[in-house]
């Protein structure tokens, strides 16, 4: 084994490789579609505060610099990425859509939904789409869709770093009302005292139900294509899996090798949805109660020679009271060992 490690270090050495830091940056830039609708879906917000928000996210990433970007929610694509390269100018991105409803090429119903996933790397790194994986419900594709109900994808890519190939992850898994104790518990106890009636407690429960159960489908599924595509290469997935940090969803991941770097590494709870607090959560009423505040929005790395450095919560502060997005996002140190 010590003449098997000394042969792999004399040949890092020859090859030039030495460990290198990677920024990674994920964010639920928030569609601000209510995904109800048959002609157009509705909108919360008018296009000048749309346009606003990209551009608040925009300068973001750009005061940021970080090496890879991993957005979810990016409605329209491509438009969207196009649009974002153009701000970004020294990224190469790659982008795959996940909900577009019934459509061919530019035409379809709703008109305004082609809402998917970005990934974005310094253009050094060598940025390559490896594939499309569809998790749960029905997929759509970059030309065509046929989807009569909501779907969840995983974009893969790769990039270079210290001299070996690092796979990319990004998705967003289904938002629902919590399925934990906590959650149920309150949901009775309001229903005990008269605040929610019979039905609205029976729908509720349903809800938060059935998405823990379709997210833990998605987990598994995301474990399965990230062991055939990555293997023990260095892997990083991010996105907004709406779990919670000790829930069964997010335990899959773990029990698989994965390590949340915030879990890891960040400094305090780290929330990323704060109804308490974002402007777009209060003015628009997206919280499924009124005290919710959670982490949804993950990092997590497996493989060899990867390990956790840095993490923080970023896009926190309001700019003339309106936020970049419903999310918060997460800003991560990375290290690469040769």
């Amino acid at each position: 084994m010590k003449r098997f490690l000394l042969l792999v270090s004399f040949a890092a050495i020859a090859s030039g490789a030495v460990a290198e830091t990677l920024s990674v940056a994920t964010v639920n830039t928030w569609s601000g579609l209510t995904y109800q609708g048959v002609f157009s879906v509705g909108e919360y917000e008018d296009r000048a505060t749309r346009a606003f928000r990209f551009g608040l996210l925009a300068d973001a990433l750009l005061a940021l610099e970080p090496d890879v970007v991993a957005l979810q929610e990016a409605n329209p694509l491509p438009r969207y990425a196009e649009e974002l390269a153009r701000r970004l100018p020294g990224y190469d991105s790659v982008a795959a859509v996940r909900q577009a409803g019934v459509r061919v090429g530019p035409v379809g119903l709703p008109a305004n939904l082609r809402e998917g996933d970005i990934l974005l790397a310094d253009r050094a790194r060598g940025l390559t789409r490896t594939a499309v994986k569809q998790l749960a419900g029905p997929g759509a594709g970059d030309v065509a869709a046929l989807q009569l109900g909501s779907g969840t994808q995983m974009l893969a890519a790769t990039i270079e770093a210290a001299g070996r190939t690092v796979h990319l992850f990004t998705t967003r898994w289904t938002p629902s009302p919590q399925a934990d104790r906590s959650r149920l518990v309150g949901l009775v106890d309001e229903y005990a005292s008269g605040n929610l009636g019979g039905d609205e407690l029976a729908k509720l429960v349903g809800e938060a139900v059935r998405g823990s159960e379709r997210r833990r489908q998605e987990a598994r599924e995301s474990v399965a294509f990230i062991n055939e595509t990555a293997g023990r290469d260095p892997a990083i997935l991010m996105g907004s899996l709406f779990a919670l940090p000790d829930s069964e969803e997010i335990r899959i991941l773990r029990e698989a090798g994965f390590v949340d770097v915030w879990a890891a590494v960040g400094p305090s709870s780290g929330y990323t949805f704060d109804a308490a607090s974002n402007a777009n959560i209060l003015q628009y009423d997206l919280a499924s109660h009124p005290d919710e505040r959670a982490r949804y929005d993950y990092v997590f790395i497996r493989g060899d020679g990867i390990v956790a450095r840095s993490a923080r919560v970023i896009l926190v502060t309001p700019t003339y009271g309106v936020h970049p997005s419903a999310h918060y996002g997460i800003y991560a140190e990375i290290r690469i060992d040769p």
